[in-house]
C-alpha cells in the first residue's frame, strides 16, 4: 500500500463507541485509517511530538480538551493538521465560531457523508499543501545547486532586471576587468556595450523583455578595460528569490558555432538523466501528433508515463541528490528496454515519459511490463546504502482520433495515477473514450451506486457440450441496472469502470454473487459449473485470491464449479500476474479459462506458460469461418493441437445451425451463442439431447 493512501487519524471523542464509528465510516470510504484517539490536552502534546498526523478528528465541547486548547497547541508545535470538528447538535453559530477558531470545518455526529466528504476535502488540501513544501524546498535546492554552477562556470553569465545588473558571476567580472559585483550592481546593461552598437542592442532587449524571444541571440561590441570585445550574446529567461529576470549569456564570437550545439543539446536535456526535459518532450509530442496518419488502420504511438511509487517517502529517507540516483538509474533501465527511434524524457522530478512510435496496444503494455518487472529487481547503490524501488505505469495508444499533446499527457497521467492508486508496481491502459471530468464523476458515481445498492444483476448464457459430458455450465455476465431500470451492457460501463480503478470491486460483486447462486444450486443437488471473466486489474490485484478463498469457504462452494476467464490479450501482457493467478485458482481446485483465444500469432506458446483449462475461440475467427477456408482451417488446428494438448475448446457466438454444423464437424467440446439460448436471469436451459 502506498503512504499516500493511508490516512493517519488523531482523535478525540469520549466515547469509544462514536470513535470506532467514525473509524469504520472513513474505512467504509476506501480510507486506510491509521487512528489514535486522545482524552485530553496531554495526550494531544504527547501523540503531536511522536507521529505525524494527516486529520484531527475532535469532538466538540470536550471537559478535557478544549477546542482553542487543541488549536493552540497545534500551532504552538508548528503541526500542519487540519481540525474537524463533530458536533452532535450543530447550529449556523457553532459552525461560525468553529470556522472562526481556525478549524477547517464543523459536521453533524448524524451526516455520515457530511463527514466522508470533509474528510476527502481536507485530506486533499494537507496533501496538496505537503507536496508544495516539498516542490519549494526542492526549488531552493535546484536554486542553490543553479548558483554554484554558474558561480564556478567559465562563460561569463550575468542576470538583468529592466536592464540593470542584479548579478553577475566570476567569469562576467573577469571578462570586463571588474573587481566585485558590488562596482556594477545597479549598473545599466547598456554602459558597456560600444556606442555603434547601443540602439540596436536597446531594441534588442526591449522586444525581448516584452515576450518576443524570436531572436535570441545578437553579435556586438562590448567595452571592457577601454577595449571593445566582439563578442555574442544570448538571452534566456530566468529568476532570481523568484522574481522574473533575464539571463545574459557573453561568449567570443570564435566559439560561438560550438557553444551553440552545446546549449541547443543542453536545452533539451536533463543533466542527471541524460533523457531529454519536459519541454523538448512536449514539443515532438505535438509534432507526431501532427503527422498521425488519418487512416483508422493506420499503427498509432504508445505513451507511457513512467512514475516512481512512494517518491515522496523515498526523498525524505534519501535526500534529493541521492533520489535523482534512483531516477537515473530507471532512465538506464527505460533506455535498455526501448528501440532506438523512441522518445524519453524526465517529465517530472519523479517521472519519465516515453513516446514509442508505430506501435500498438500490445507492444506498448508489454514494453511498460517489462520495464515495471526490471525496476522491481533492480537495486540501486547509494553511498553505503541499497535502495529498491517499485513504478506505476499509465499507457495511452495514440490512434487517428488523438487529441491535442496536452490531453493525452493528461490522460496518461490519469492511467498512471489509476495504477498508483490501485497499490501501484503496475500497469495500467488508459481505455480513451475522451471523457470530461464531471462524465467521469457522474461514472463513478453510477459505479460505486451500483455496487453499494445491488444495481448490478447477473445474466446466464449456457455452455452446450456437444460431446455428452454430464453438467451444467453458464457463462456469468454482468448487467448495469440504469435509473430508468432499463439494461446497461458492459461496453457501456466496462471502459469507464477500468478508467476509474473500479473493476476490481466490480469483478468482486460478480464473484461474491456467482458463489450464492453456486450454493443455492448445490444445496438442490445441481451439478452447476460457472465460468467468470475477470479483467487485468483483478489479475494485479494480490488481495484477490484470499477474497476468493473466503468467499467458497464461506459458501460451502468446492472451487471445481468455477473456471474464471482471462483474456489472451491481457494475459500476454501480464503474464506474471497471471501466472500466480492461475497457480492461486488451481490451489482452490478452480478452473482457468483462455478468453479470445487464436487472435495472436502463436496462441499455444501462451499455454505453455497458462496451462488452461478450456480454450474459447476469438469471435473474428467465427466470423472470418464463412468467408475464408484459411479460417476455417485455423480454427481446425486449433482444436487439433488444444486436444493434442488435451485442453477443451469452447466456441461462442453461435448464431445458426449451420455454424453449429461446421463446429461439431471439427470435433469442438462446448458451443455457446444465440441459437442455443441468449443470456437471461434464470439459469433454465435444457442440456439434454445436446449431441449431434
Amino acid at each position: 500500500m502506498n503512504q499516500d493512501d493511508i490516512l493517519r487519524l488523531l482523535l478525540a471523542d469520549d466515547s469509544l463507541n462514536d470513535a470506532e464509528m467514525y473509524i469504520s465510516v472513513l474505512r467504509n470510504a476506501g480510507h486506510a485509517v491509521r487512528a489514535t484517539r486522545i482524552e485530553d490536552d496531554e495526550d494531544l502534546r504527547e501523540a503531536l511530538q511522536e507521529k505525524q498526523f494527516d486529520l484531527f478528528l475532535c469532538k466538540r465541547g470536550l471537559e478535557l480538551l478544549p477546542m482553542a486548547e487543541a488549536l493552540q497547541q497545534i500551532q504552538q508545535l508548528g503541526r500542519d493538521i487540519p481540525v474537524v470538528i463533530v458536533d452532535a447538535d450543530p447550529t449556523p453559530d457553532t459552525r461560525r465560531e468553529s470556522l472562526a477558531a481556525g478549524t477547517a470545518d464543523l459536521v453533524g455526529s448524524e451526516d455520515l457523508k457530511h463527514l466522508q466528504l470533509v474528510v476527502d476535502r481536507e485530506l486533499q488540501h494537507v496533501r496538496t499543501r505537503r507536496r508544495l513544501r516539498q516542490l519549494e524546498k526542492a526549488l531552493k535546492e535546484t536554486e542553490r545547486r543553479c548558483s554554484t554552477l554558474l558561480d564556478s562556470s567559465r562563460d561569463a553569465i550575468a542576470y538583468v532586471h529592466e536592464g540593470m545588473h542584479i548579478y553577475a558571476n566570476p567569469a562576467y567580472l573577469e571578462k570586463f576587468g571588474v573587481e566585485q559585483f558590488e562596482d556594477i550592481e545597479g549598473m545599466p546593461l547598456l554602459d558597456m556595450i560600444a556606442s555603434t552598437h547601443q540602439s540596436g542592442f536597446k531594441d534588442f532587449l526591449r522586444n525581448y523583455s516584452k515576450g518576443d524571444h524570436s531572436q535570441r541571440d545578437m553579435e556586438l561590441d562590448m567595452v571592457a578595460e577601454d577595449a571593445e570585445l566582439s563578442v555574442s550574446v544570448n538571452l534566456s529567461p530566468a529568476s532570481i528569490d523568484g522574481e522574473p529576470c533575464t539571463q545574459i549569456l557573453i561568449r567570443d564570437r570564435s566559439d560561438t558555432r560550438d557553444l551553440e550545439r552545446q546549449l541547443d543539446s543542453l536545452s533539451k536535456q536533463d543533466l542527471a538523466t541524460g533523457l531529454y526535459n519536459r519541454t523538448y518532450f512536449q514539443e515532438i509530442l505535438a509534432e507526431t501528433l501532427g503527422g498521425l496518419a488519418p487512416e483508422e488502420g493506420e499503427p498509432g504511438h504508445g505513451l507511457l508515463l513512467i512514475q516512481m511509487d512512494n517518491s515522496d517517502m523515498l526523498r525524505q529517507q534519501l535526500g534529493i541528490n541521492a533520489f535523482d540516483k534512483v531516477i537515473a538509474d530507471a532512465a538506464a533501465i527505460l533506455g535498455n528496454e526501448m528501440d532506438a527511434g523512441a522518445t524519453a524524457a524526465r517529465f517530472t522530478d519523479d517521472s519519465i515519459i516515453l513516446l514509442l512510435p508505430r506501435v500498438g496496444v500490445h507492444e506498448s503494455v508489454a514494453l511498460a511490463e517489462a520495464v515495471r518487472q526490471r525496476l522491481e529487481n533492480h537495486i540501486t547503490e547509494i553511498r553505503d546504502k541499497t535502495v529498491t524501488a517499485t513504478c506505476s505505469i499509465g499507457v495511452v495508444v495514440l490512434g487517428a482520433n488523438a487529441a491535442s499533446a496536452d490531453a493525452e499527457i493528461n490522460n496518461v497521467n490519469l492511467a498512471c495515477e489509476t495504477a498508483r492508486k490501485a497499490g501501484g508496481n503496475q500497469v495500467h491502459l488508459h481505455a480513451g473514450g475522451g471523457r470530461d471530468a464531471d462524465e467521469q464523476a457522474t461514472w463513478r458515481d453510477t459505479i460505486e451506486d451500483a455496487l453499494a445498492q445491488n444495481r448490478f444483476y447477473c445474466v446466464y448464457m449456457p455452455l452446450a457440450s456437444l460431446k455428452g459430458e454430464e453438467g451444467e455450465r453458464y457463462e456469468v455476465r454482468v448487467r448495469l441496472r440504469g435509473d430508468d431500470e432499463e439494461e446497461r451492457l458492459p461496453k457501456e460501463f466496462i471502459t469507464p469502470a477500468e478508467e476509474l480503478g473500479l473493476m476490481t470491486a466490480v469483478d468482486r460483486w460478480v464473484v461474491k454473487h456467482a458463489i450464492e447462486q453456486l450454493a443455492a444450486r448445490i444445496r438442490l443437488g445441481l451439478d452447476t459449473t460457472l465460468f467468470l471473466k475477470i479483467s487485468g486489474a483483478t489479475l494485479a490485484d494480490k488481495a484477490f485470491l484470499p477474497f476468493l478463498g473466503e468467499q467458497l469457504k464461506s459458501a460451502g462452494v468446492p472451487g471445481k464449479h468455477l473456471s474464471f476467464q482471462v483474456n489472451e490479450p491481457v494475459a500476454v501482457t501480464q503474464l506474471n500476474d497471471a501466472r500466480d493467478v492461475f497457480r492461486g485458482l488451481k490451489e482452490l481446485g478452480c478452473g482457468f479459462t483462455l478468453d479470445h483465444f487464436g487472435s495472436g500469432l502463436n496462441p499455444f506458446q501462451l499455454v505453455k506458460h497458462l496451462p488452461a483449462d478450456y480454450l474459447k475461440l476469438d469471435r473474428s475467427l467465427l466470423e472470418q469461418m464463412d468467408e475464408s477456408e484459411e479460417a476455417e482451417e485455423r480454427i481446425k488446428g486449433i482444436i487439433e493441437n488444444a486436444h493434442s494438448m488435451r485442453k477443451q475448446v469452447v466456441s461462442g457466438y453461435v448464431e445458426d445451425a449451420g455454424t453449429l454444423a461446421r463446429l461439431w464437424q471439427h470435433q469442438i467440446d462446448f458451443v455457446q451463442g444465440n441459437f442455443l439460448q441468449p443470456p437471461t436471469q434464470e439459469m433454465n436451459f435444457d442440456f439434454s439431447g445436446m449431441v449431434i
